[in-house]
Formats: C-alpha cells, structure tokens, sequence
C-alpha cells in the first residue's frame, strides 16, 4: 500500500495535484487499533450519504486489532495507507490528504457516526457559501446531548476570561456570548475554530493555507489550521442541522487517563509559541502555574478533611506535578507523551 512520506509534502504543497479532482468529497479517517470504532463509523457515511459522489481514505496507525483486513473485507473501496508505526494523528492525517482527490476534504474521527444526511449537508452548505474555507457540524455524545465543539482563539484575554471567570455557576446564555464553549451551538454562525473531530475544509483553502501543522502530534492542530485560514481571509463556519455523534478521545483516553491534559498543555504551548510568541506563552504558563498551585492547595486541604480518600488524593498530586512541570519548564516540540 502507499506510504506517503512526511519530508516529500513538507517541502511542497504541490504534492496535493499529483491526483485530479475526480471526486466532490474526500472523506479522511485516522485509524489506531480502533476497529469497534472505526468500522461503524464508515458504516454510517455510507448510509447517511447519498447525495455527494465522495472516496474513503483511511490511514492506519499500524493497526494491531486486525483493523486493515476487516477494512478490506467490509469496504473494499476504501482506501487504505498502511504505516508500520503510529505517525500520530496529524501526520497520518496529512498521508490521507495528500492522497485525496474531492473538491472537499472531510477529516472525520473513526470514533463518530454520522446522523441524518449530516456529509451531504455541509456539502451544500460549502457549495452555497464560498467564503466558508472550513466548515464543523454540531457534535452529540453518545447520550444525544450537546458536546460542544466551538472555540475562541487562545489569544490572553480570552484564556484570561476562560480561566479566571466561574462560567459553569453563571448563566449559560451569557457565558456563551463571551465564551464559544459555553455557546449553545444552535445557529449558523462564524466561529473563531472547531475541534477537528468533524471538519470539511476547501481544497481551495488548503492550497491556500498547507498541510496540517505535524509540529502537533495530536490536539490543536485543528486551531492552528482555522487560525491560519483566518489570517488567510477565509471563515470558519459552523452548521447545527449536520449531526454527528463524536465518542470522544475513547482511545487516547484509555492510553494516556489523566496525561491526556497534559498533552493538550504541551500543544497549546506548540501553538501560542508559534502564532504569538514566547512572550504570550510566558503569560500562559504564568497562569496556568497560579491556577495549578491553587489546585493542588485544593487537593491538600481536602485530603486534611478527610473528604478525597488517599489513592485519588496521590493521583491528583501526582499529576498537578507534572502539570506544573510542564508550565515551568515546557518541553520541547519534539518531545511526545509515552
């Protein structure tokens, strides 16, 4: 199978042109031991698409759940880009791309299931307004509540407002007018950036803007691809009648637990750093040392009540350590969680 190496496309976006435009959608899934997810999830593209003329991408993390054989078993018409290691969400995402060949590019995680015509949507919808270089739908948990998939750009007010502020006790309407999160997602609107779970971007915009940025193992890449295309002149839109049910993280979580939040800590430095630089990520780990120390306080006092039992209580320690670690002394951008 094709194994597109990340120095060739890194030098040159041209590498996207090497396959014609034959298709209106390109659809790209990530794939890592997650054959539960993965199957299902394109399952449901086939069932719930049946307006767009659209391709299967999947690139596999080498795989050791028997994920590539079941693939070519049940959908011998996907594609599939077979690694001998785990190149990480972006990189193997960026394989996917490389190899596309639609109008649009549909990075969707294998851990989704699309509802209700949700890709045929937010093809139209793309097709409809040309100003929209990246597109999110509404994501739902499994439960079929709202899980919120709207952000602001990391700019210091905004962590300012996120952090210091008690959103969670105040009323939810307001909170959402100053803060995307809280946002109840029900209207079409331009947003600041939206989790990549579930985003559609323009070939247009990508020969624009480049590749995803494969400084980012995993998490904010997706920030920093909207935040590109913003500074580029394109929007970033978001349609609530696209339905999709995102999981969420069920593999990276089952991996990492708790140092998942760690490896969102060390992108978001990867991110401030590279867009605003060392100054703005100073002002970053500031904060996030002060509110980690008050935690941690937090954390102590409960345990002196009696009120955490001493398992949980050395967990939390543990990893307000090295997350207070990790805002003194960042790691480097070339240093990943094991």
């Amino acid at each position: 199978m094709v194994n597109v190496l990340t120095k060739k496309y890194r030098k040159t976006i041209l590498s996207i042109f090497l396959h014609p435009q034959s298709k209106k959608l390109s659809i790209t899934i990530v794939n890592t031991s997650e054959k539960h997810f993965t199957l299902p999830c394109i399952r449901s593209v086939y069932d719930q698409t049946k307006d767009t003329d659209f391709e299967i991408i999947v690139t596999d993390n080498n795989s050791q759940d028997g994920s590539v054989a079941a693939l070519r078993e049940q959908f011998p018409d996907v594609i599939i880009i077979e690694n001998k290691k785990n190149a990480g969400f972006t990189e193997a995402n960026n394989q996917s791309i490389v190899m596309s060949r639609g109008e649009y590019i549909f990075c969707l995680n294998p851990d989704c299931k699309v509802l209700d015509g949700a890709v045929d949507k937010m093809v139209k919808y793309m097709d409809a307004h040309p100003e929209a270089g990246i597109l999110g739908s509404k994501l739902l948990n499994g439960d079929m509540t709202l899980q919120p998939s709207a952000r602001n750009f990391l700019y210091t007010r905004s962590l300012l407002l996120q952090h210091l502020v008690p959103w969670k006790l105040l009323p939810h309407k307001w909170a959402g007018k100053y803060v995307l999160e809280y946002w109840e997602h029900n209207y079409v609107r331009e947003v600041d950036w939206i989790i990549g779970a579930s985003l559609m971007i323009r070939r247009e915009c990508v020969e624009d803007i480049g590749l995803k940025d494969e400084k980012y193992f995993i998490f904010h890449e997706d920030n920093d691809w909207c935040w590109r295309a913003h500074k580029k002149g394109w929007k970033t839109h978001f349609l609530p009648d696209a339905e999709i049910i995102h999981y969420g993280s069920q593999t990276v979580k089952s991996i990492w637990g708790r140092k998942l939040t760690l490896e969102v800590y060390k992108a978001q430095h990867t991110f401030i750093r590279k867009n605003w630089g060392e100054w703005a990520l100073f002002k970053h780990r500031g904060l996030l040392s002060i509110l980690t120390v008050f935690r941690m306080i937090a954390a102590v006092s409960l345990r002196m009540l009696g009120k955490v039992d001493g398992e949980k209580y050395r967990e939390s320690l543990e990893f307000y350590e090295e997350a207070l670690k990790i805002q003194i002394n960042p790691p480097g951008e070339a240093e990943r969680l094991s």
